[in-house]
């Protein structure tokens, strides 16, 4: 630009000074440094402005969640130090955002295969979260988006529960009876004030499936009141009988013999009482000790369990038939086997009509072998089939309401022992026709080893 404008004035007619070319000089060099330097200026403020919409497009991204690539800028760079600390930041984010989506993940999957039903409820009343076993004991198909909890909890002690809580904002819990399809569940339900950040809280409905021990605690309950009803019968009748005998009534020979065979008969049922106590715990222990194994003969053995029973049979004019081949040998352990035939002969006699058969017979498969207890009593109602095998539990007679005498152990016992002795055992049922038995065995049964 000097060099121009020097010749500009070689050109002119005016003549200037050297002073005033000086000048002149001196001011296009200004207009000239100054040029660059805006241009300089403007580019790096441009190349700023680009590292800085960068950087700002790099941080949106972070803040929604949306995995950014990294900026590359060289060490001289004045924005490099910021631009490693947003990489950081993004990676940083990235690694604790895969943290928190795995760690969810675990919770979630830990919540959808708990036992235990989890309603997660908002301050709002509006169902949040609700595990599959939740769906299960409530039964119903819960929607995903928050919705009023009543829509889904109908039974009112369960709303009354979860209303107190909102109510008083403490933790509740009582035992509920659930009505469902095929049978009610009975639960313990707990329902917690979870109070969160400000004014936020939620409440947490926890149901816990106690159905199965509630069922025991109650047969449980029956047996305490029917076991005390049946020993407080022949302890009466023993202690009576024999206070009038001790009264005078021994020196009458005809009194005598009739008391003492009432005190007899008196003393069986406690006998059976005892024995049926003692063997369901006997069943259990011999299911964790080796048991001995030996070839007996089923025909013989079944004989001598059907005449122990002959009073019993006689009693309820019941007619017990063994159609068992002679000879028929089985490897089994004889002590528990012969219990299993007792206590169903028992069984069919027990809940039979006068005239009442009870047939014992056997077949023969491949690799197992089967014993059937066939009877023509009053049956058993395809909704308690179920039942016969828990503990304590009785079949009712004909009348309703009726239970026939008894502790409730008999088919426990005979379940307890066809699994010690590796076996399986099926009813087949109708109620006015009476009941079969199948009980199938391995032929060659292995000893159990002790545990």
């Amino acid at each position: 630009m000097a060099f121009l404008v020097l010749k500009a004035v070689q050109k002119g007619q005016h003549s200037f000074s050297a002073n005033e070319i000086n000048y002149v000089l001196l001011f296009a060099i200004t207009i000239f440094v100054t040029s660059i330097e805006v241009v300089v200026y403007y580019s790096n403020l441009r190349q700023s402005q680009l590292r800085q919409d960068a950087l700002n497009e790099k941080l949106q991204e972070v803040l929604k969640g949306k995995k950014a690539s990294q900026i590359v800028l060289p060490k001289d760079d004045p924005f490099y130090e910021l631009t490693m600390t947003v990489n950081k930041i993004e990676s940083h984010d990235r690694h604790q955002i895969h943290n928190l989506t795995n760690q969810g993940n675990e919770l979630k999957a830990i919540v959808n295969n708990l036992p235990v039903g989890i309603l997660v409820i908002n301050r709002h009343r509006e169902v949040q979260l609700a595990n599959p076993a939740t769906v299960d004991l409530l039964q119903l198909q819960i929607k995903t988006d928050p919705h009023p909890y009543k829509m889904d909890i109908k039974q009112a002690d369960l709303q009354d529960l979860i209303e107190r809580t909102f109510e008083t904002k403490k933790d509740q819990h009582q035992t509920i009876h659930l009505k469902r399809e095929p049978s009610e569940k009975v639960v313990e339900a707990m329902v917690v004030y979870n109070k969160q950040v400000h004014h936020r809280f939620e409440v947490v409905v926890l149901l816990y499936d106690i159905t199965e021990a509630w069922t025991v605690e109650q047969m449980q309950l029956n047996f305490v009141s029917n076991a005390s009803h049946e020993l407080r019968t022949p302890i009466t009748a023993i202690s009576g009988f024999a206070e009038t005998l001790m009264n005078g009534a021994k020196n009458d020979p005809d009194k005598l013999d009739e008391f003492l065979k009432i005190i007899q008969k008196e003393s069986r049922k406690l006998v059976h009482l005892s024995e049926d106590i003692l063997s369901i715990s006997q069943t259990q222990w011999d299911g964790q000790r080796s048991l001995e194994v030996e070839e007996c003969d089923l025909a013989t053995l079944g004989q001598e369990e059907i005449d122990v029973l002959h009073r019993g049979m006689r009693l309820h004019q019941v007619q017990v038939s063994n159609q068992i081949p002679k000879g028929t040998k089985v490897q089994t352990n004889k002590e528990q086997l012969g219990q299993i035939i007792k206590n169903l002969v028992a069984n069919g006699t027990r809940y039979n009509r006068p005239q009442g058969n009870v047939t014992l017979s056997y077949t023969e498969k491949k690799n197992r072998w089967e014993l059937i207890v066939q009877d023509n009593g009053i049956g058993i109602a395809p909704e308690n089939q179920h039942k016969v095998f828990e503990r304590f539990y009785r079949v009712t007679a004909d009348k309703p309401g009726e239970m026939i005498s008894g502790t409730g152990l008999g088919l426990p016992i005979v379940a307890e022992s066809v699994k010690n002795l590796g076996g399986e055992i099926h009813l087949n049922s109708e109620p006015g026709k009476g009941s079969q038995f199948i009980l199938s065995f391995p032929k060659v049964l292995q000893p159990h080893t002790e545990l």
